[in-house]
């Protein structure tokens, strides 16, 4: 998704109420959205445990002096030696990749200042989990309840919790349930980029179903 940049502004929007000026953005990839929390926030460290992805962002942001990179995961984010606790940590489309989710969640809340944010998105509905999840390497897609059930099990208070991109949902539906494709098709995806400017004003309902599920928690 890092080519969509109005969907990426989109999830940057939704973020901003809830960013701190220490951030953590776990699961970097190629560094979209580590570059949109630079020029908000003091310091951004860039998390990523692709050696391939690391070296790609070292070298996007070796003149950034608030941007620090380290090869990282979940897991082992707390051996890093960076500076914290994060006033907010921001983990998008990574939480359904990890099989111990519940262990991840802990790690978050321990890198958190009491009161910091943790900022999550996720895929949504159980009974949308098809062939693109398989190719993606989803271990789970999130019913709302059990999300909540897991942050508030985990020492959070629920900010927000909603569905997201109903628009999406559909999309995903067809392909990966009904067609079964094996990679998400391009033009569909250049589409729903280009109506992001008016699908986000679907924030404003609270939806009974989404692509997603986008949560602010906040560490007690």
């Amino acid at each position: 998704m890092s080519a969509a940049a109005n969907y990426n502004a989109w999830l940057l929007e939704r973020s901003r109420p809830y960013l701190g000026q220490r951030v953590l953005d776990i699961g970097a990839g190629v560094g979209t959205l580590t570059d949109a929390l630079s020029s908000l926030c003091d310091s951004v460290v860039a998390a990523e445990p692709d050696p391939a992805l690391v070296q790609a962002l070292e070298q996007r942001f070796a003149s950034a002096l608030n941007v620090t990179v380290v090869e990282a995961d979940a897991a082992s984010i707390g051996r890093a030696e960076v500076p914290r606790p994060f006033d907010s940590i921001v983990c998008f489309n990574v939480l359904e990749h990890i099989p111990d989710d519940v262990g991840a969640v802990d790690v978050f809340r321990s890198e958190l200042r009491p009161g910091g944010r943790l900022l999550l998105l996720v895929p949504a509905h159980p009974f949308l989990f098809g062939s693109l999840d398989r190719m993606l390497e989803h271990e789970r897609r999130y019913a709302k309840p059990s999300l909540k059930d897991l942050l508030v099990q985990r020492g959070f208070a629920i900010d927000v919790l909603q569905y997201v991109n109903p628009v999406g949902a559909l999309g995903w539906l067809v392909s990966g349930r009904i067609m079964r494709r094996q990679q998400i098709p391009q033009g569909p995806l250049r589409l729903f980029d280009r109506l992001v400017p008016v699908l986000r004003s679907l924030d404003k309902v609270h939806l009974p179903f989404g692509l997603s599920l986008w949560a602010a928690a906040r560490r007690l």
